[in-house]
């Protein structure tokens, strides 16, 4: 399937997922970020393009930016060290939970 941009879109249980990272580009040829793009990047996929590779790497991307928050946090004196071990380690068990059920690696 294509967009107006010829951009291929993947489709995943009827719903097209976008590349990870479309850069948004004002007719002037300038990028325009949005505030959703500066806090919550994401990196081109570059792997074998199959459906559920894409939707884990969407994950694993999430996954990496809550790490950060929390890390950051923690950093700051905002969460304990504790708190944020028993965060990472629930947002682990939810990658896991996302590749098993998903079928990679299998």
């Amino acid at each position: 399937m294509k967009t107006a941009m010829n951009e291929r879109v993947v489709s995943v249980g009827g719903q097209s997922l976008r590349p990870l990272l479309s850069n948004h580009y004002s007719k002037q040829g300038g990028v325009k970020m949005n505030r959703s793009d500066f806090l919550f990047p994401k990196s081109r996929y570059r792997g074998e393009v199959k459906p559920e590779n894409l939707v884990f790497n969407a994950n694993l991307q999430e996954f990496s930016q809550q790490v950060n928050y929390i890390c950051c946090l923690e950093t700051n004196g905002k969460l304990s060290p504790e708190e944020s071990y028993l965060k990472i380690k629930e947002l682990w068990k939810t990658l896991k939970r996302s590749k098993k059920q998903l079928g990679i690696g299998s």
